[in-house]
């Protein structure tokens, strides 16, 4: 066999290996940067979508990105100029008005061209996640999705009056700041759908809204409007539709953590502060989350100010981290690891070790026993105990 044939050979071989290696690791997700990660350029200021890959406004009015890797900025999460919250996934998310009172502020909207267009008659699973934010004064229903055919470009603020075909229901009001909620829904696709639109595409007399509890310690003022984080946009072909489900999250090992709110009275005690300390985590993670740096700068700065503070940190698990200590032997750890973690945090921030003690209360110990996913994000912690 020449040299030549061979490799002629290898080479026919070769293309089908390669065209399914590449077939089995596309991501079925439709949405491009459905999770906002990829960005352009310097974020520095509100009305910035159009810095993450894909996205746009199709209105005047500026859509929001939020991003964890700047300081000091409106758009820095988790605490931002609309309200503290962490990604659910990644670094970064959008955010968008969805309602405002007596229609005095612009609504703003997202889109994105999609993959590749949608199939007559082809199921799709098609969701996202929101939170609403903490300086909201209302809450809103209407969470929905438009597709179309056309990019939709709008040279003016006016809202956009489409018919929104996910979900069929939506007069749910999204009244929860802390947490992440998912909105979905299944689409039959009419064909050719090419842009996918998120936003509230009713007039306001016909959009439901209510008033939320202000977060407790939040005291800056909450603007007339209705505004809302968004992360995790999806757009996935299905066969049933029950392989569509708007759970909280449907994942173990997920990036839910539950989201810090408010702040201590300014005239609160160095001791006051430290001993209402709560790390939180998500789940199966051992290292302190990017969304809890806030809070630790602010014990080490607590307990700097006053040597005289010795804390007992106290690790806990969610109850599936318990059950899965029977399979994975290594969480058997955990809630220590987490302890252990926020005191390795506190010695390099200068706190001699002698003031710090460590324990761990594993599963025992719950704050909320609900079993959702919200109540074991808040089980997922590391608690401070004053020591004498």
């Amino acid at each position: 066999m020449t040299t030549r044939f061979l490799a002629i050979l290898l080479s026919i071989i070769a293309v089908p290996l390669l065209s399914f290696a590449q077939e089995e690791k596309e991501d079925p997700n439709l949405v491009p940067n459905g999770s906002f990660e990829e960005t352009e350029g310097k974020l520095k200021r509100l009305g910035n979508i159009e810095q993450a890959t894909g996205w746009k406004s199709p209105t005047m009015s500026k859509a929001d990105l939020f991003t964890e890797t700047v300081a000091g900025a409106p758009i820095t999460a988790p605490r931002s100029e609309l309200g503290d919250q962490s990604p659910l996934t990644g670094q970064n998310y959008a955010g968008v008005r969805w309602w405002s009172y007596q229609n005095k502020e612009p609504r703003s909207y997202l889109e994105a061209k999609l993959k590749k267009p949608l199939k007559k008659g082809q199921k799709y699973c098609v969701k996202f996640y929101t939170s609403l934010a903490d300086l909201s004064k209302y809450s809103s229903s209407e969470l929905g999705v438009y597709f179309s055919k056309m990019l939709v470009n709008k040279n003016d603020e006016a809202n956009l009056t489409y018919e929104a075909q996910v979900p069929r229901l939506r007069t749910q009001l999204y009244e929860d700041m802390y947490s992440w909620q998912g909105v979905c829904g299944v689409y039959t696709a009419g064909g050719d759908e090419t842009y996918l639109l998120i936003g509230n595409f009713r007039v306001n007399e016909r959009t439901d809204t209510g008033k939320p509890k202000r977060p407790k310690g939040e005291t800056r003022p909450q603007e007339m409007h209705a505004y809302y984080f968004i992360d995790d946009v999806s757009v996935v072909p299905i066969k049933l539709d029950s392989e569509c489900t708007c759970e909280q999250l449907d994942k173990a090992e997920s990036e839910f953590i539950f989201s810090r709110k408010g702040a201590m009275p300014s005239t609160a005690k160095p001791s006051q502060k430290v001993d209402a300390q709560v790390f939180y985590f998500k789940r199966f993670q051992r290292t302190i989350d990017r969304a809890m740096e806030p809070w630790l700068d602010m014990m080490i700065t607590d307990m700097t100010a006053d040597p005289s503070i010795k804390v007992k940190l106290v690790g806990h698990v969610d109850e599936t981290e318990g059950e899965r200590t029977r399979m994975r032997p290594d969480l058997e750890t955990l809630g220590m690891e987490r302890a252990e973690a926020v005191k390795e945090a506190l010695l390099e921030g200068g706190i001699a070790g002698s003031r710090i003690t460590v324990e761990s209360k594993k599963a025992l110990q719950p704050v909320d026993d609900t079993g959702s996913e919200i109540g074991m994000s808040k089980n997922r912690r590391v608690e401070v105990e004053l020591m004498k």
